[in-house]
């Protein structure tokens, strides 16, 4: 069986326990206001462990010499109001000493404390030194950027390069179509002349004419290519275009977006004293600098690429033109007697089968020689406007390299 006495002991030791938890756990967010004691209070989060232990310590001092004055008084009062009955005296006296001796007790360790050593009182233990983080400068934003223009020139670029191959053997094989055409295919016009028995039967010149009389068997599938290649040339002249408007675009960008950035960098280097920022700083310039080079600096570069695609584009135009449009002197080369040449059969006047048309000779009515060599100019410039196009993608992935790269500080 535990005493009396052992069970104040145990509550007390129970309630400072219940104190050094509140204070350690609780205060951590410091929702409760806690008083003064002896010039020290938490208040933030950041006060230190030594100071908390001191308050507690503190705090501890002056709650147990609050519960030994209210011992006294309590027995004391006990004491006095307990006349006749001897018990009841010789308890409260005893607590009434053994609050004294607490007390003694209490001031008797603390000036022991300070007699060996002050600090053990003071708690003020030194702490590890703050650690100063480096605030990276924020770099300059600008509105401009509110689409991928790397992106879209890359789009152009890819799609450009399906096109010259589809342009080239589509004009091969007009040249390959038109080769077949033939005076032979066409049919002769005569007449009679003279308006007696003399009449003869003279050739007029050849024509084109119902049932088949074509200078081209496949004078349909021309006129499908024919199409097919305006259209392709369109295409591509509408890239071209794009390729011009976003050249203007990467332009602006440089001017008042990167060169901008690289400003703000060099200034930032300049006012920076801490070598760690001033290593960083110049990192991301050196990276913006790289940028730019892609851009409009190397040789070669995305904005001189782009003005050498549109170029390349251009060259295509004329030829692609002609050689649309030659199949369509075919037909009017027909009546030329100096290349195709009508002939004729038969008398005018009482004869059975009249003046009849025979096939007309000649060579070729297509100008093949033209279509030839517009096709040669096509055929050399396929390679140069994909090869212009592989770069342009080829810098815009080494772009992105530099604007997708790990920053570490």
């Amino acid at each position: 069986m535990k005493t009396k006495k052992q069970k104040i002991t145990i509550f007390l030791l129970l309630s400072l326990l219940f104190l050094i938890f509140s204070f350690s756990v609780f205060a951590k967010e410091l929702e409760v206001e806690y008083p003064d004691i002896q010039g020290v209070k938490p208040e933030t989060i950041e006060t230190p462990i030594t100071d908390y232990v001191k308050y507690i310590f503190n705090f501890a001092i002056a709650f147990v010499g609050l519960i030994a004055l209210g011992v006294l008084i309590w027995s004391g009062f006990e004491y006095y109001t307990s006349a006749g009955k001897t018990e009841i005296m010789a308890t409260a006296k005893k607590r009434i000493q053994a609050a004294f001796l607490g007390i003694v007790i209490l001031l008797l360790s603390y000036l022991i404390l300070i007699t060996i050593n002050p600090q053990l009182t003071i708690f003020n233990l030194p702490g590890l030194p703050k650690i100063q983080e480096s605030k990276i400068p924020e770099t300059p934003m600008s509105p401009l950027i509110t689409t991928d223009l790397l992106g879209k020139i890359k789009k152009i670029a890819e799609n450009v390069k399906q096109i010259p191959d589809e342009i080239k053997s589509t004009a091969e094989k007009i040249q390959e179509l038109t080769d077949k055409c033939a005076c032979e295919r066409t049919q002769s016009l005569c007449l009679c002349e003279g308006g007696s028995d003399g009449d003869s039967c003279q050739p007029r010149r050849c024509y084109a004419g119902p049932n088949d009389h074509y200078p081209c068997e496949d004078s349909n599938e021309i006129k499908d290519n024919q199409q097919k290649i305006i259209a392709r040339k369109d295409e591509i002249l509408y890239y071209k275009n794009r390729a011009l408007s976003e050249r203007e675009d990467l332009i602006l960008e440089i001017e008042k977006v990167l060169n901008v950035k690289i400003s703000w960098y060099e200034e930032a280097i300049s006012k920076q004293t801490e070598q760690k920022l001033i290593d960083y700083l110049k990192d991301e310039k050196q990276w913006l600098e790289y940028e730019r080079g892609y851009k409009q600096d190397n040789s070669p570069n995305l904005k001189d690429k782009l003005k050498e695609l549109a170029n390349a584009i251009a060259e295509i135009e004329e030829p692609v033109n002609k050689v649309s449009q030659l199949p369509d002197e075919c037909l009017t080369n027909v009546g030329d007697t100096d290349i195709c040449k009508p002939k004729c059969k038969g008398e005018c006047h009482d004869f059975l089968e009249g003046c009849q048309p025979e096939k007309c000779e000649g060579e070729n009515p297509c100008p093949t020689d033209d279509i030839q060599k517009q096709v040669d100019e096509i055929s050399s410039l396929p390679g140069k406007i994909i090869g212009i196009c592989n770069e342009i993608i080829t810098i815009i992935d080494n772009i992105k390299k530099t604007q997708e790269r790990t920053v570490k500080i």
